[in-house]
């Protein structure tokens, strides 16, 4: 018995190193596609478009990143070591952050700017709140490297100064607007 557990635990290692390896190569892109949709991969590459136009480096490790992560929390609910549903707490906060950045997006001209800031700084909190709730999912079963991946990941994304920056860059037009396409296509879907 002990000698099955024991194969067991070595072939989840190898699943975990390869599809760890992977995860940013052309074979882990392939993975995360089948675990999201094509709206999810355009709010990515649109992402790493926007970030890229400050610091290509930081664009491609905060990709890296999500990927990863992305790739480990499916392996861990594939497991049952947690529930999907789980994650469902982090939505809320998120599906929030991405309404008010609509909102903030559609009425950039025509706010003010401290209540433009204010609203930022309302997205930047609820993105935190999503970091902390995924955080505190993902804890037990990742190192402290994988962790920082998810700090370096909403740390990048959760910084109003960073989104003003966004919104005022005439050249990252078309990408942001699929950045709040795809975020107005998430937030019309409720999961349960």
């Amino acid at each position: 018995m002990k000698l099955r557990a024991k194969k067991k635990s070595i072939v989840n290692r190898n699943k975990n190193k390869v599809l760890s390896t992977t995860a940013p190569s052309a074979i882990g892109k392939k993975v995360m596609k089948a675990i999201i949709n094509e709206e999810t991969t355009t709010l990515l590459t649109a992402l790493k478009n926007i970030v890229g136009k400050e610091d290509q480096k930081r664009a491609e490790d905060l990709e890296k990143n999500i990927i990863k992560i992305a790739v480990k929390a499916y392996l861990l609910i594939e497991r049952n070591k947690l529930d999907g549903e789980e994650f469902l707490k982090a939505d809320r906060p998120l599906r929030a952050a991405f309404e008010q950045l609509a909102r903030c997006y559609n009425g950039r001209n025509r706010v003010q700017n401290d209540a433009f800031m204010e609203a930022l700084v309302r997205v930047e909190s609820m993105l935190r709140e999503a970091e902390e709730i995924i955080t505190n999912l993902l804890a037990p079963h990742l190192t402290a490297k994988n962790l920082f991946r998810i700090s370096s990941a909403f740390g990048t994304l959760a910084d109003a100064k960073f989104l003003s920056r966004v919104f005022s860059d005439e050249s990252l037009e078309e990408e942001l607007e699929k950045l709040i396409d795809a975020m107005e296509y998430y937030t019309q879907f409720h999961y349960t």
